[in-house]
């Protein structure tokens, strides 16, 4: 079974009975997304923006945790106090694998809002379990995420340098996965048009929004049928 707790913003952590994984524990308005003890073994952050990259420093210091990135993120944690030793350099398309878990990076490209330049930003595909996850990050761009088998894949819907939701909408229906949840939104109007088009369009993917806090579980039931339930939301559903 995979467990998805979401943070908010872009913040989600994935954990097995094997592993558990941090994506993205950004700063927003100057507040940090993720709790600093929060018990963690990986911490993977696409880009090297403080809305990406948050508190990763102090999470790895307190937990013990790898925190894996490009180069410009392993450097901006380490200046932040890291220890060398748990920071680890992914390069695109070269998988990070540790027992439970692959992870394989994809190079994509998001906007920084300070000055439009564009800027490198990983894309994540994720092997945890029986369980493929496609994590878009802060991406404008799909890269390969619109071919790649994935069971959930996660991606950004509110534009100013990333998927708007039309494009967002556009990657779930070629990749296919059962579960699509958006991350990153402004406001509930971008919400409710992405889960009207993935329901009008996306013939068998479930739009999922998740809210802070919230816990997603998904299974595979006998080994072929999809399965997921999630915390405040009711009994379990299936394809």
């Amino acid at each position: 079974m995979l467990r998805i707790k979401y943070f908010g913003k872009t913040s989600f952590m994935l954990s097995t009975e094997e592993t558990s994984l941090l994506l993205n524990p950004g700063i927003w308005d100057g507040e940090a997304v993720v709790p600093d003890d929060l018990d963690v073994r990986i911490i993977a952050v696409t880009n090297h923006l403080d809305d990406a990259v948050g508190n990763a420093a102090q999470i790895a210091i307190n937990a013990k945790a790898w925190v894996l990135g490009d180069e410009s993120t392993i450097e901006k944690v380490k200046s932040q106090g890291a220890k060398p030793w748990l920071l680890h350099t992914l390069e695109n398309e070269i998988p990070y694998e540790i027992p439970g878990m692959k992870l394989t990076p994809y190079i994509l490209k998001r906007t920084d809002p300070a000055n439009d330049e564009k800027i490198e930003n990983y894309g994540l595909h994720i092997e945890m379990g029986k369980m493929k996850v496609s994590y878009v990050g802060d991406s404008e761009i799909r890269g390969p995420f619109g071919a790649l088998e994935s069971h959930i894949l996660i991606t950004p819907i509110g534009g100013d340098g990333v998927f708007p939701v039309r494009d967002a909408v556009s990657i779930c229906i070629d990749a296919h996965p059962k579960l699509a949840i958006p991350m990153r939104w402004e406001d509930h109007e971008q919400l409710k048009r992405f889960s009207k088009y993935i329901s009008q369009f996306g013939h068998g993917i479930t739009p999922l929004v998740m809210e802070p806090g919230q816990v997603l579980e998904t299974d595979w039931a006998a080994g072929h049928e999809f399965r997921f339930t999630i915390s405040q939301n009711g009994p379990n559903e299936s394809d």
